[in-house]
C-alpha cells in the first residue's frame, strides 16, 4: 500500500510539513490509536526523520494544518499527502468526521478537487479491503 518512490522527491520541509498534519490527523477524533502511532514512528523513520524531531513536532501544542499545507505547492506531491492521509485516517476501520474535516481542509488548501479526494479515499479503502483478503485467503490473519 506505501508506496515510498515519491518520498526520495520530497524536501526535508515537506516531510517535515507531511508530519506536522499526520499528528493533526491523529489527534482529530481526540484519541489516539496504538496502531496512529505505529504508522507516525514508521513514516517518520521512512522519511529519514529522527525520533526527537517526531517526539518535537507530536509535543507541538497547536499546528494549524491548512496553513501548513498550503506550502506544499507540488501536485504530486500533494496528492500523495492526500492519499497517506487517508491511510492514516482509515487505519483504526473508524473514519471520524473530524479526521475527515482535516483531510478535506488539506486537500482543499493544496487545491486537490473534492472529487480528488472522495477517489484516492475509496482506493485507499480498497487497497486496505485487498490486502486484509490477502492475509485471510493465505491464513495469515492473527486475528
Amino acid at each position: 500500500m506505501m508506496d515510498s518512490d515519491y518520498i526520495t522527491a520530497l524536501s526535508y520541509d515537506e516531510k517535515i510539513i507531511f508530519l506536522k498534519i499526520f499528528c493533526c490527523l491523529v489527534r482529530a477524533d481526540g484519541k489516539i490509536d496504538e496502531d496512529e502511532i505505529g504508522f507516525l514512528k514508521n513514516i517518520a523513520a521512512r522519511y529519514g526523520i529522527d525520533n526527537r524531531t517526531v517526539v518535537d513536532i507530536i509535543k507541538q501544542p497547536k499546528i494549524n494544518c491548512a496553513t501548513e499545507a498550503k506550502k506544499i505547492t507540488n501536485r504530486q506531491h500533494a496528492l500523495q499527502l492526500v492519499k497517506e492521509m487517508c491511510v492514516l485516517a482509515n487505519i483504526d476501520n473508524d473514519l471520524d468526521d473530524k479526521e475527515l474535516d482535516v483531510v478535506i481542509d488539506c486537500a482543499r488548501a493544496m487545491d486537490v478537487e473534492d472529487e480528488k479526494i472522495v477517489l484516492i479515499n475509496r482506493w485507499v479503502l480498497d487497497s486496505l479491503i485487498l490486502s486484509k483478503t490477502g492475509e485471510i485467503i493465505l491464513e495469515q490473519d492473527n486475528g
